[in-house]
């Protein structure tokens, strides 16, 4: 192809793409990862116009102003790949396709010549060249700079200065090509040259500050730091003054003075510095220096904002969302975190993320503006993007990457991905399952205050699952975790620990305490079903079997399989409402089918087997309710005593085995006396278990025997016999 066959489109897409390449790599804020962000950028902006790189790279290296307009763009190309596989990755041939540029001379004839695409290029290389010579210095300066970005409100300092180009001076705050165009037309009319000498040495004095402010290629000393911004804020210097303010506000070489802090701010913002004009609105808004006043600080975000100010961009969209000196408008919102998300802000990505995940149910839009703002290391995109990954948001799931991001993100104290990069390790999941870095997280996450966290610590301790096995210890933490949180499934675990002792003294009374305070909370399947059962029985509170049937019955509505099955039992034996063996027969038909029960069906490796033992659980509960019911009611007894199908449950155990017994059961006279000898489902009561051994023994239980043998070898007395 010849240059002469470009088409007038394409000639004006080249334009327009050098233009914006120019716009991006002057307002990067993030100097390390340059490459990627740019790569990413002009993939975005090839796909957003439907341009092939292809394509493009081809016009650019056949255009007749290929060296004087694009030569540090092709080299950039050539440098990463740009994601290209006809692209072959070749460091050296970049570096010469930068070196190209060639520098025009202090003859101002020469600089009237000078395109403006050519300036751009010059610019362009510039930045390149000293990313690929210097970036050692850069990742100084990029940690520096992290300073600033890494809150999402936060006054900032002028730290991207003034770079010098052969006396061409660009403040790399102004992205606007006009400003280049009317820099080069003061050429032109023969500028006064004493003017600008005195400029550059401003704007050296700044720089020096800044150096001495940080240490970089100087022995840190924020007094000379701070004598340097003076002096050159004192000469009119916008970014000095910028930066002398933040001195102020943060006492760095001088006493700490916010009311003359937002002085030098407001000094800078009226001379149309950028970074000074977002911190004034910052002071208003946070009565810094001045009183607070909301309507003044969004005046002074916008206009930061309209000048390009990501920060200013995303704050402003912020004060729409939230009213914040302005009337919410969401439109407004939406357009602001946009531009600012367009400009590389972090903050504005994620929000936009939340917004597409969260409202416009786009998850594939969502996944990508994560996804940007997690390559610019913020915490709460990685997490959301480790999310994204774990449960296929906008994206095919990938438990590996997901692990990833949840450790970027929990290395830097984020409490929901420590939470959930100790899950992933607990089971194995995108990574080797170790249950020591598994608690080690978990408890990270609990010390940073995650509730969920700090519920699964309690299992640990528990189960001894990576620390040593501890109930008194994961007592002590569910108790304080009940206490101060409104988790109700830990309230509901901690009466079950009341009720059984575990870790504690048995105590009926708190136990029936949190299990209401867990159903109040929400827990409206096992804590309800509990509380039915403390009102049945009468465990902790009066015995109400009106209210045990209310509780049963709003447990059985949110799908609880035990409590259809005590529900069913209460219609057929008129248990705090009438006889409806219909309803109760049609209750334990449903419970059997099983469907929504997810806390049983964790502990099935089949649904055949589930299904089998709901079936084995339905057929003792239809048998319960005929007349000669004792063995029915034995076999009752035994399936919550072991768990099978409804989960274990000693306190219905024990009833049934009583009432069982009572009919002159054997086998459950014989259960029964276990559970007065070691306390299941009631309290230990050795005088009880003796008699009732005594009785299943007389009846020729052998296991009642050696249980009666067992008494007697520690040191029961014989009963007396009436």
């Amino acid at each position: 192809m010849s240059p002469n066959n470009i088409s007038k489109n394409d000639e004006d897409f080249l334009k327009e793409f050098l233009k914006e390449f120019y716009r991006k790599i002057i307002n990067l804020e993030n100097y390390i990862k340059y490459e990627e962000l740019l790569s990413d950028w002009i993939q975005n902006f090839f796909i957003e116009k439907e341009k092939d790189s292809k394509i493009i790279l081809k016009l650019m290296e056949n255009h007749e102003e290929r060296e004087n307009w694009f030569s540090s763009i092709i080299g950039f190309f050539y440098e990463n790949g740009i994601n290209n596989d006809n692209i072959i990755i070749d460091k050296n041939k970049s570096l010469k396709l930068y070196s190209l540029v060639s520098i025009y001379n202090d003859d101002k004839k020469n600089k009237n010549l000078i395109s403006t695409y050519q300036i751009l290029n010059i610019i362009i290389s510039k930045y390149l060249l000293s990313f690929y010579y210097y970036k050692d210095i850069l990742y100084k300066r990029d940690l520096i700079a992290k300073e600033f970005r890494n809150s999402e409100i936060a006054n900032v300092m002028s730290y991207n200065q003034f770079e010098s180009f052969n006396g061409l001076e660009i403040n790399i705050c102004n992205d606007e090509i006009n400003y280049i165009e009317k820099y080069f037309e003061s050429f032109v009319k023969d500028s006064n040259e004493s003017q600008n000498v005195k400029k550059k040495e401003l704007m050296e004095l700044n720089n020096l500050g800044y150096l001495y402010q940080y240490g970089i290629g100087k022995k840190k000393d924020e007094f000379k730091a701070f004598e340097f911004y003076l002096e050159s804020a004192e000469g009119g210097n916008s970014d000095a003054l910028n930066n002398l303010g933040y001195c102020y506000q943060n006492g760095i070489g001088i006493e700490k003075d916010e009311k003359k802090a937002f002085e030098w701010y407001l000094k800078a913002g009226n001379d149309g510095n950028l970074y000074a004009q977002y911190n004034i609105g910052i002071c208003y808004q946070n009565g810094i220096g001045v009183k607070k006043d909301n309507e003044k600080a969004f005046e002074w975000y916008f206009k930061s904002a309209e000048r390009g100010y990501s920060s200013a961009q995303n704050t402003l969209g912020n004060c729409y969302q939230n009213e914040i000196g302005i009337e919410k408008d969401l439109g407004e919102a939406t357009f602001w975190y946009n531009k600012a998300a367009e400009n590389g802000n972090k903050f504005a990505q994620y929000t936009l993320g939340k917004w597409y995940h969260e409202v416009m149910y786009d998850e594939i839009k969502a996944f990508e503006l994560y996804r940007k703002s997690a390559k610019q290391e913020y915490k709460d995109a990685q997490f959301q993007l480790g999310c994204c990954y774990d449960y296929g948001i906008g994206t095919v799931i990938n438990q590996g990457k997901a692990f990833e991001l949840y450790k970027m993100a929990a290395e830097k104290g984020h409490a929901s991905a420590q939470n959930n990069l100790g899950f992933l390790y607990k089971y194995g999941e995108g990574t080797e399952k170790d249950l020591n870095k598994a608690a080690y997280w978990y408890n990270k996450s609990a010390e940073n205050g995650n509730k969920f966290a700090q519920y699964h610590l309690v299992d640990c301790y528990m189960n001894g699952e990576g620390v040593e096995k501890d109930e008194k210890k994961a007592f002590k933490l569910l108790k304080n975790l009940s206490e101060k949180s409104d988790l109700a499934d830990a309230q509901c675990d901690l009466g079950y620990y009341y009720e059984n002792g575990i870790g504690t003294k048995k105590d009926l009374k708190k136990a029936a305490y949190w299990y209401q305070k867990a159903a109040d909370n929400g827990n409206n399947d096992v804590a309800s079903c509990n509380v039915g059962e403390c009102y049945e029985l009468g465990n902790g509170v009066n015995k109400d079997l009106v209210k045990a049937f209310d509780y049963y019955k709003k447990s059985a509505e949110n799908g609880f399989i035990s409590a259809k099955f005590y529900l069913g039992y209460c219609y057929i034996n008129g248990i705090g409402t009438e006889i409806n063996r219909e309803k109760g027969f049609k209750l334990y038909n449903e419970a059997a089918r099983y469907n929504n029960n997810i806390s049983i069906l964790s502990f099935y490796d089949n649904d055949d087997e589930i299904f089998d033992d709901l079936e084995k659980v339905n057929y003792w509960y239809h048998k319960a309710a005929e007349d000669d019911n004792k063995i029915a009611l034995y076999e009752l007894g035994r399936i919550h005593e072991s768990g099978i199908g409804v989960g274990i449950n000693f306190v219905r155990a024990f009833e049934f085995y009583k009432k069982s017994a009572n009919q002159g059961c054997i086998e459950a006279q014989y259960k029964l006396g276990c559970c007065y000898n070691t306390g299941i489902g009631t309290d230990i009561d050795k005088k009880l278990a003796f008699d009732l051994f005594e009785l299943a023994a007389m009846e020729g239980n052998s296991d009642a025997l050696e249980c009666l043998a067992l008494l007697y070898e520690q040191g029961m007395e014989e009963k007396d016999k009436k």
